[in-house]
């Protein structure tokens, strides 16, 4: 069998290859750089106009240089007005290094204690079931999500249910935490009082 492929390629006309990338690219910094120039030109022949189309002098134009000359004695009088700041003006680092800032100690460690005794008392239901194997092998998976789980034994008060509950925590940032990672697992997180 003959390979055809090959042949292909050899009758094929040559692409008429057209102006590369860095052609236009030179040819818009030359005419951006061109319209620069003219816009410079422009400018300073603008602002500089020739000697002949000055008008000739007078009077009046004696007259207004005294005007700016009052005005402009005017405007350094309001800057003599100004008063000047004192030297340590600006004390804010001063005050950062040196300066105490009174804080309440005594308030912050009880509210800290507060909360300590109310999450004692707080736990996170996990789930509750009619059967002790049943609620094993959910202590057994969140075990693998690395969070010490502890079933309740059914009693009078929950109604004959093993229920799966973390806690106590130490935090409200550990509370929230084990919360999030239960929620993000497809498990029902409840908050409840002991």
């Amino acid at each position: 069998m003959r390979d055809y492929s090959t042949q292909a390629t050899r009758h094929r006309r040559p692409e008429k290859k057209g102006p590369t990338a860095a052609v236009g690219i030179t040819l818009s910094i030359v005419l951006l750089g061109a319209v620069a120039a003219i816009l410079i030109w422009l400018n300073q022949t603008a602002i500089a106009p020739d000697s002949a189309t000055l008008p000739k002098p007078s009077t009046q134009l004696t007259e207004e240089p005294k005007q700016a000359v009052a005005t402009s004695e005017t405007t350094t009088t309001i800057q003599q007005e100004v008063p000047e700041a004192p030297e340590n003006f600006y004390t804010f680092y001063e005050l950062l290094i040196s300066g105490e800032v009174p804080i309440d100690v005594e308030a912050g460690q009880s509210r800290d204690e507060a909360v300590a005794e109310k999450l004692k008392s707080t736990v996170i239901q996990v789930a509750s079931f009619r059967t002790a194997d049943s609620a094993e092998s959910t202590r057994v998976a969140l075990l693998f999500l690395d969070l010490k789980a502890r079933v309740i034994p059914p009693s009078q008060t929950n109604g004959g249910w093993y229920r799966i509950v973390l806690g106590p925590f130490k935090t409200v940032r550990d509370m929230r935490a084990a919360a999030d990672v239960l929620t993000k697992n497809g498990y029902d997180a409840q908050v409840r009082r002991e």
